[in-house]
């Protein structure tokens, strides 16, 4: 299991192996099935989920191109089942998401984990405020940030101690 930590750490795309590949299929269901199974509407068009948990936890044990893959295809793969007209935007926003807190978080204990998290929660939720007001105008954004806020900070709870369990186990 270490040597696909390092592995998918290290993704690259001209010689990707059948044991990456799954694992990254397996990432990005994770993503799609917490995205999709545990959600709750919210006060627009859009819908609060634990998503975010799944690409947190993924981009601090696995790093940021495990991250951006699962961020961005998990999610984007439930918006086009939900609500497609978000689907470019969730697929850019969850990506660079998941690829900078798992940039951020590489080598870092749990401080830096925290910082890394608040980033890339920061990062959805300017993503997403900005995609709301291309779409529904200014009177819709804070409602969107105030809610997306409340999911990065679920999604941090969660996935700062379930990375470090499965760091432990992994080792």
């Amino acid at each position: 299991m270490k040597d696909i930590k390092r592995e998918l750490r290290e993704i690259c795309f001209n010689n990707l192996s059948i044991r990456c590949l799954a694992y990254l299929a397996l990432f990005t269901a994770l993503v799609a099935l917490a995205t999709y199974f545990i959600k709750i509407p919210g006060a627009n068009t859009s819908y609060y989920n634990l998503g975010e948990a799944f690409i947190f936890m993924i981009a601090i044990v696995f790093g940021p191109k495990a991250g951006l893959i699962a961020g961005a295809l998990g999610s984007s793969l439930v918006d086009l089942v939900l609500a497609p007209i978000w689907v470019p935007f969730t697929f850019v926003i969850k990506g660079v998401e998941g690829w900078v807190v798992g940039k951020l978080a590489e080598g870092k204990e749990l401080s830096g984990r925290i910082i890394a998290v608040i980033i890339g929660g920061h990062i959805m939720i300017l993503g997403y405020a900005i995609a709301v007001w291309i779409l529904y105008g200014w009177p819709a954004v804070l409602p969107e940030i105030l809610g997306n806020y409340g999911q990065a900070a679920v999604g941090a709870i969660i996935a700062l101690p379930l990375a470090r369990t499965i760091e432990k186990i992994i080792k």
